[in-house]
């Protein structure tokens, strides 16, 4: 063949492209290709997949993810569990629950568990701020503090032990959240506590004088003042709920017109009512006739003005008010609820008298299930355990001291008994169950004096410890302490603006 007609033999098989078998074959081979690619990628993803998820279980992210930042120091989602467990606590809260579904302003939908979130981060912008502070300042724990800080610490080591806890570890993931160590609960605690003694250290500093007192009262006469009032209240409401607990749908318009009707009849007995109370007649008569009408009542009620109802609290602080004047106020608390409160002013004074502090171990009688009160035999049992408490306490040293040991072992009062049962400032107006009271502003009372005063709460072994300043006078001196406070801690914290994080989300509400 001549090498023109090879090249044109060449020309035409040129076009005619690979045969079906070899176009079979290079799809076979793509295909093969692209299916290696996507079962290494596959692969790639299920392996990191696992990893996270291990990774995930382990808690490792948890516990090393910042939920807050504090001037640089980085906390996790188990140091906000410790500050937010803490401040429940201290809100008396024990069951969480509930708060995400609990909104507290309407208007942006702020819930319980949020306000306290915010609580719990204000303290730890406080206690970060203190602790940098005592460590600059070379502050070092007392003695005594040390000494309280090392018998906590003690006692969180063997907490679990005789519990249905498998161990240590278990008992602080239970108790402070699943994401805390152990070494990092030995570490907030301990810094908590330096923090804390820190702080006291400084407000033990704020010192006043009888003129810085005097002028303080001068300032805020109307919520330090003791004011006597008689006060009726009446409510207007609009059932939301039927005989079995079901809820009732309304409109809104059928809401406001249902509350409308309420309060017309309501107030016409308050307006009776106050009819009634200013032409003289007996404010106890009043309150046993109205019983089944009244929200609430109190006849010649004792109260300083800082907690006097904001409802007719202007009223009240009026310079013009005298003995014997009636007045009839509203507040409106829901868009279901409304209140008529009937007051009369029996008028103000600043009370002089004297506080009492004392200390008191609580013995709590046996009640069987079910049922709201103890019999007489049981309280007549716990009667002759706190008599048996007294009578070992006296059998000792009988000093203060032992009695405070004491009732940090025994009290059943939870709110003091970590201070020795001490209960101190107790007034005439305070809120503390009468026969308590009584004793403790008994004048004739001394220090050293004990006794077995019986309550609705059990019986209390009492301690009488020493007169306090006046009422008003401490009522002051926590106003001016808590401004001063306030004061050092804007000034203490500025630049320690927290900064939230992913971690947040882990803490448990």
């Amino acid at each position: 063949m001549s090498a023109s007609r090879e090249k044109k033999s060449r020309q035409d098989v040129a076009p005619q492209g690979p045969t079906d078998r070899e176009q079979k074959k290079q799809q076979e081979a793509k295909e093969a290709r692209r299916s290696n690619i996507l079962y290494t990628t596959v692969g790639i993803i299920c392996a990191v997949l696992v990893v996270f998820l291990l990774v995930w279980r382990s808690g490792m992210i948890q516990r090393s993810t910042a939920a807050v930042t504090i001037n640089g120091t980085k906390y996790t989602a188990a140091d906000v569990q410790y500050y937010f467990n803490l401040t429940l606590q201290q809100n008396g809260v024990s069951n969480a629950s509930s708060l995400k579904s609990m909104v507290v302003d309407p208007t942006t939908g702020k819930t319980m568990y949020d306000y306290l979130m915010d609580q719990s981060i204000q303290t730890m912008v406080t206690t970060t701020a203190a602790a940098d502070k005592a460590e600059a300042e070379g502050f070092t724990l007392s003695d005594e503090s040390q000494a309280q800080l090392d018998d906590v610490l003690k006692n969180m080591e063997s907490a679990w032990e005789g519990t249905s806890y498998s161990s240590l570890d278990a008992f602080i993931r239970a108790n402070y959240g699943p994401y805390m160590t152990h070494d990092r609960l030995v570490n907030l605690i301990s810094q908590y506590w330096l923090a804390s003694n820190y702080i006291n250290s400084v407000t033990d500093g704020f010192t006043y004088n009888d003129a810085d007192y005097q002028t303080y009262y001068n300032e805020n006469a109307d919520a330090l003042d003791t004011f006597t009032l008689t006060q009726f209240a009446l409510q207007a409401k609009v059932d939301t709920k039927n005989a079995d607990g079901s809820a009732i749908e309304m409109t809104d318009d059928e809401k406001a017109a249902a509350l409308e009707e309420s309060k017309a009849q309501v107030k016409a007995v308050a307006e009776e009512l106050q009819a009634k109370l200013a032409a003289g007649e007996d404010p106890s008569a009043l309150a046993e006739e109205y019983a089944d009408q009244l929200f609430s009542s109190g006849v010649s009620e004792q109260r300083v003005g800082a907690k006097v109802n904001t409802a007719y609290s202007e009223w009240a602080f009026d310079s013009a008010r005298k003995d014997g004047d009636v007045t009839l106020s509203e507040y409106e608390s829901s868009d279901t609820s409304y209140y008529y409160y009937v007051v009369r002013y029996e008028g103000r004074a600043l009370d002089q008298s004297n506080t009492a502090d004392v200390r008191h171990i609580l013995v709590k009688p046996e009640t069987d299930e079910g049922a709201s009160e103890p019999t007489q035999a049981q309280s007549d049992a716990a009667k002759a355990k706190a008599q048996e408490l007294l009578d070992q306490w006296k059998a000792g040293e009988a000093t203060e001291d032992s009695f405070a040991a004491l009732a940090q072992t025994d009290s059943a009062d939870t709110g003091s008994a970590s201070n020795g049962g001490l209960i101190s400032g107790i007034s005439a107006s305070s809120t503390y169950v009468d026969s308590f009271k009584n004793w403790a502003l008994d004048p004739a009372r001394k220090t050293g004096d004990t006794d077995l005063v019986e309550s609705s709460f059990g019986w209390h072994i009492m301690y009488y410890v020493a007169k306090g300043d006046p009422a008003w006078k401490q009522t002051a001196l926590s106003a001016m302490s808590q401004e001063d406070f306030t004061e050092w801690r804007t000034a203490a914290t500025e630049g320690y603006e927290p900064s939230t994080g992913l971690g947040l989300k882990f803490v448990q509400g």
